[in-house]
């Protein structure tokens, strides 16, 4: 049998444990024979409140036969704990969809959880529990086309795992943070300022700003400063960069028989070597603190150049480092930078979040991943009370049918919420697609944060009242049915029981007539 969660996998052995200890605990006491005993009683008092005559008892013994029989057929199909239908530890699976992080998931068993559930926390269960014929045939069936109806929906790319892992890309080394300020306060902020004085209005500019954007001079990687003669091609630090080379033809400065332990290379080079260039240590951070950060970048915008895709991992690991500002930071060819980075557009964003649209975005976004990781959680431990306090219902329902239908769509109900988050998952990536038609614009998002925060905050709201409303909608229009189903079981079996109310009445209207005739004889 296959199951909608990790945790459920344990939530459904344990919560079948408790239902056979709490069964056993009412068969024991005798409480499971109790609604017998209240059936014998009303079918004996009703009828003999009517008075004793005629065919009254004999009606009344056949009502009593057909609830006893009922009863039984309740105990048996949704009350004892069958052999019949056994939850093995063995067969129980789960398999996760398919994700970016995960495009082949394998399927996890109890044995091979995948997960930290069963390490310590979910140990002592039973390898192989019964569950009732009905209850079995419920939860099979309710998983099997929760599955059937997942398949047959159409994939979509799961673009919030992107946006999760780019939130999580970011420069944890301390050494390459203080790489990143000396780059910032001697290449950048150099170059910005001659950009800025000069305003340049060439050709070859203006075809750099329509290939990689309008705002491609506002970050330390910008392909202006690169390709444009007289910027990075020219600047060099003040300071030797550790890991760089002494090399004569290039650092004419020292003094070649004397020559320093480290090199100073221009800008341009810091920033593009393959090897150890700057922007390359920061893809291999972002690999680092994001599972392969750039490896999503690829899968999820193929149709970008190369180029473009690494300059959008480097400019979201640079716009998650933290943010730490020091006014000295912003004059050229400054080194003594605290070692914590930022960039024009987190200048621009820190502006934003003065407004509250940043800090309310990313707090929202924060609140919805939460809630969404909570949510399958939620789902199993609510099947795990279920199951675990149905023995009570059973018995405090007198076995009754109406019962074992309310109890199996709620079960049904419940599980089913699995197919609404999937729905809810496929109409927030489509949205996503949808608001954000151009791949390169999306992939710029994490790293210009400030330009989309309010198209964010809408998507983000829209989802978190799918994820929570459409259960919610659902569980209210499952209750108006089971109301209805309930109705119309009572209405159902209630002709069985108005030929004896019918005869006891009857009986005493003519218990009534013959005391009165006697009064009369007298």
């Amino acid at each position: 049998m296959s199951v909608d969660s990790y945790l459920e996998l344990f939530t459904s052995l344990f919560g079948w444990t408790f239902y056979g200890i709490l069964w056993d605990v009412l068969v024991s006491t005798g409480i499971v024979y109790l609604p017998f005993l209240g059936i014998l009683i009303d079918n004996w008092r009703e009828p003999a409140q009517g008075g004793e005559v005629g065919h009254a008892s004999g009606l009344s013994l056949r009502r009593m036969e057909i609830e006893l029989f009922i009863a039984l057929l309740v105990v048996v199909l949704a009350g004892q704990p069958a052999a019949l239908t056994p939850l093995n530890a063995g067969t129980l699976s789960y398999l996760p969809p398919p994700t970016l992080l995960n495009p082949t998931p394998t399927t996890a068993t109890v044995a091979a959880p995948q997960s930290t559930y069963g390490t310590t926390g979910f140990t002592g269960s039973a390898a192989t529990v019964n569950v009732p014929v009905w209850w079995y045939g419920v939860i099979a069936l309710s998983s099997g086309l929760n599955h059937a109806i997942v398949e047959g929906l159409p994939t979509v790319a799961d673009m919030r795992t992107f946006e999760q892992q780019a939130h999580l890309a970011t420069i944890a080394d301390p050494r390459l943070r203080q790489e990143v300020s000396g780059f910032f306060s001697q290449c950048y902020i150099p170059a910005r300022s001659k950009y800025q004085a000069e305003r340049p209005n060439t050709a070859a500019i203006n075809g750099i700003l329509t290939t990689y954007g309008a705002d491609d001079p506002d970050w330390m990687g910008s392909h202006v400063y690169r390709d444009t003669a007289g910027y990075y091609d020219t600047l060099r630090p003040t300071n030797q960069i550790t890991g760089w080379a002494y090399n004569a033809a290039r650092d004419t400065e020292y003094d070649p028989a004397t020559p320093p332990a480290w090199g100073k290379p221009y800008c341009k080079q810091w920033w593009e070597d393959g090897a150890i260039g700057l922007r390359e240590k920061l893809i291999n951070e972002a690999d680092a603190t994001s599972a392969g950060f750039s490896g999503l970048v690829v899968a999820i915008a193929p149709a970008l150049a190369s180029e473009q895709q690494n300059d959008a991992v480097a400019k979201t690991v640079l716009t998650n480092a933290p943010p730490s500002w020091s006014s000295n930071e912003l004059i050229a060819n400054n080194a003594s930078g605290s070692g914590l980075f930022n960039t024009a557009g987190n200048i621009v964003k820190g502006g934003l979040a003065t407004g509250g649209v940043v800090t309310a975005s990313a707090l929202f976004s924060v609140t919805m991943t939460a809630v969404l990781q909570s949510l399958p959680m939620v789902q199993a431990i609510m099947l795990l009370g279920i199951y675990a306090l149905l023995p009570l219902v059973v018995v405090l329902s007198r076995y009754s049918i109406a019962m074992m239908v309310v109890g199996g769509m709620a079960i049904f109900t419940i599980k089913f919420w699995t197919v609404l988050w999937y729905l809810a998952m496929w109409v927030d990536q489509n949205l996503i697609l949808s608001m954000y038609p151009d791949v390169n614009v999306f992939l710029q998002i994490f790293a210009n944060p400030g330009e989309h925060d309010a198209k964010r905050m809408l998507l983000n709201m829209i989802t978190t009242s799918l994820y929570l409303g459409l259960p919610l909608l659902w569980s209210g229009m499952m209750a108006w049915a089971g109301v209805n189903i309930g109705r119309s079981i009572t209405a159902a079996t209630s002709p069985l029981a108005r030929p004896a109310d019918d005869a006891g009445r009857q009986g005493g209207s003519l218990g009534k007539m013959a005391v009165s005739k006697g009064m009369k004889k007298k």
